[in-house]
């Protein structure tokens, strides 16, 4: 979806399935700097391997509160999420305040915001992601990239420039999925804003290869780029008629770069390449632009077909989100169990007195086993995040249990603890 607004359990449990069966291994993500997407989400994604790509676009690129976002971004690394990108569009007026796009020193501007977040990400262990470029663009992009380039250089930025992964728009445009093929040393009469006939330029599926050369020539080397979104839009205008392209483009367009994918003849820069765009809801302004509509009302040819590629190529992708899924919902044969941490000289009188009760209380099993655990309806973990961590918490709500933590804090709070443990 193209909001932040759908990443309930029921959500994914819907949607892990059809990414199988497209063959997904990377999923862009909308997020938002007020709120984490929850871990509840995100880890059914990674154990299906399937690597999310955290976006938070804003309405405009302003000041954010570094407090707030290093908080999140923490969370996320604590997950084992390993993309996190903040801010779109930098070189596009509309991603600016009013009157904000206009003024001197755009380029300064933009890295005065993204440098402080480039450090936040560096310093909870993730790679700095230069924001994606709009193809094109009020700033044309292939210049708006060079000076932020060059400027990392002149300000001496080289932990972040030794570090950098690039995040990319490829979206096709309203041509074939080969437009642009080549970079500016293979069309170089194409200059900023100025694409003469019969000359190809960067506004097409192949944009990397032109950012691989700006790279190549200010940094010495290629970075990463990781995909935003990209491929053949189904909205999209054809030049000649002024209508929208036809299905059989989109579907034509979309399977060229998947087979492009699986015969390994992407260059090896780029990490991913993720379509625009897997579902919307029937009133949302890019509905126009789903593969698939919830409850199955649409599916777009181009995903069809995708997953007749995938079943040729990889069948076993197919079946992995709801052999994922079964596991989450196998049938439980405990009804209530106590966790109790490991300690290398044994288990205190205070874990003990704590847990003692409880099971008498509760007719509960009692163990140091999370695997037993994650067969149990419900289990009560005795001792805080250091003892039992969050990590485990986690990994057992997703496996479908009721979890209740007892530590020292909650004993001070309600002396009689049996009293809040759920009873089955």
């Amino acid at each position: 979806f193209p909001d932040s607004l759908h990443y309930s359990s029921n959500d994914i449990e819907y949607w892990l399935p059809e990414l199988q069966n497209l063959g997904a291994n990377w999923i862009t993500l909308h997020a938002e700097t007020n709120r984490s997407i929850p871990e509840t989400f995100l880890s059914p994604l990674l154990q299906s391997n399937i690597e999310p790509i955290i976006h938070i676009k804003n309405n405009y690129i302003d000041h954010l509160d570094t407090d707030i976002l290093t908080s999140i971004i923490h969370a996320y690394a604590n997950w084992e999420v390993k993309y996190v990108c903040i801010y779109d569009s930098p070189n596009m007026r509309h991603a600016w305040k009013p009157g904000e796009f206009d003024r001197k020193h755009l380029v300064d501007r933009f890295l005065d915001l993204w440098i402080p977040i480039a450090m936040i990400q560096l310093d909870c262990g993730l790679s700095p992601i230069l924001s994606p470029l709009h193809q094109g663009g009020t700033y044309w992009d292939t210049s708006f990239l060079s000076s932020v380039l060059t400027e990392l250089v002149n300000r001496k930025h080289t932990t972040i420039i030794d570090n950098l992964i690039l995040a990319i728009y490829a979206m096709a445009g309203p041509y074939a999925a080969d437009w642009g093929r080549g970079g500016n040393l293979a069309w170089p009469a194409s200059k900023p804003y100025l694409t003469p006939s019969g000359s190809q330029d960067q506004t097409g599926f192949w944009s990397f290869n032109w950012y691989a050369e700006i790279m190549e020539n200010i940094l010495g080397e290629i970075k990463p780029m990781i995909m935003i979104a990209g491929g053949a839009r189904k909205s999209e205008i054809d030049l000649n008629t002024k209508q929208t392209k036809n299905i059989a483009w989109h579907t034509t367009c979309n399977s060229t770069i998947a087979h492009a994918m699986i015969s390994k003849h992407l260059p090896e820069y780029l990490m991913n390449v993720n379509y625009w765009l897997l579902t919307s809801t029937t009133d949302d302004q890019y509905a126009e632009d789903a593969w698939i509509l919830p409850d199955n009302t649409f599916t777009a040819p181009a995903a069809t077909e995708l997953r007749s590629i995938i079943m040729k190529h990889a069948p076993n992708i197919a079946t992995l989100g709801k052999e994922y899924l079964d596991t989450l919902h196998h049938k439980k044969n405990i009804n209530h169990y106590i966790l109790l941490p490991k300690f290398e000289w044994g288990l205190s009188d205070w874990h003990w007195n704590i847990a003692g009760p409880i099971a008498r209380e509760n007719n509960a099993c009692c163990g140091f086993s999370v695997k037993e655990a994650a067969l149990a309806n419900t289990v009560t973990l005795i001792g805080d995040n250091n003892e039992i961590s969050t990590n485990i918490e986690n990994k057992l709500k997703n496996s479908g249990c009721q979890t209740i933590r007892i530590n020292q804090r909650s004993i001070d709070t309600n002396i009689n603890y049996p009293t809040f443990i759920t009873n089955n």
